[in-house]
């Protein structure tokens, strides 16, 4: 059932896995308030892929989770290593408000994060359906779209994303394997695969300097009663 899109993504994140990305490390000393330099623009395409293009890598990752430990249910950070492999780093959201967790990564890593984000599927019922991929965009959209993007929040080492209102990215409707079936991500029982496409606004951060950083995060959309992401990560940069 793979589809050839599913098969490029995973042949350029695995392919890639043990390769630095070719971009100068973000120093916290380089940046000014306001500034862009410490992200991706995001029109840019990082090692071959758009936004929407990572989206899908994402939300591949986080569907492998057995929900009740997965980096998503994670309060204080020890499973963000988990799982995680190839050039781009995958920070999450979670359930509980604010969050804070604590997380060390290699140098060279870019961050992919989700400032807010949803998606529908085939495998969901009414309100998160979507049984082709325009069905499924559209549902993702009509939450996505009553994100107000005067609240949006991202900052790296307290300086501030601007312009987040651009970040957003609609992924395509892609194919997604899903464990286990009595305990998945999307609350399905039985279900262990599926078709998908979502919505949101994603930052692409820059590899970060050996060291420590703070990466902090919100967002929120009000459809169908809202969901709102407050996420602090601590992180420390290996060598």
């Amino acid at each position: 059932m793979k589809r050839a899109y599913l098969i490029l993504i995973a042949a350029v994140v695995l392919g890639l896995g043990l390769a630095a990305l070719s971009v100068p490390s973000v120093l916290a000393n380089d940046r000014h308030d306001d500034d862009y330099s410490a992200v991706y623009a995001p029109n840019e395409n990082v090692l071959g892929m758009s936004y929407g293009d990572w989206s899908v890598a994402w939300w591949q990752y986080i569907l492998l989770f057995q929900n009740s430990v997965s980096p998503y249910s994670d309060t204080t950070g020890q499973r963000c290593s988990d799982g995680q492999s190839g050039p781009v780093f995958f920070l999450v959201g979670g359930p509980v408000n604010p969050t804070t967790r604590s997380c060390t990564i290699p140098a060279g890593k870019a961050l992919f994060v989700p400032i807010i984000n949803v998606e529908c599927s085939s495998v969901e019922g009414p309100g998160f359906q979507g049984r082709n991929g325009q069905e499924a965009r559209a549902c993702a959209a009509s939450y996505v779209d009553t994100t107000d993007v005067k609240h949006l929040k991202f900052t790296v080492d307290g300086v501030k994303v601007k312009q987040l209102g651009d970040f957003r990215a609609q992924s395509p409707y892609y194919y997604f394997n899903m464990m286990p079936p009595d305990d998945n991500f999307l609350g399905v029982p039985g279900a262990t695969e599926g078709y998908s496409a979502s919505d949101g606004y994603w930052v692409m951060v820059k590899p970060l300097s050996p060291g420590t950083h703070v990466i902090h995060f919100e967002g929120s959309w009000t459809a169908a009663g809202g969901a709102v992401q407050n996420v602090t990560y601590n992180l420390t940069v290996t060598p």
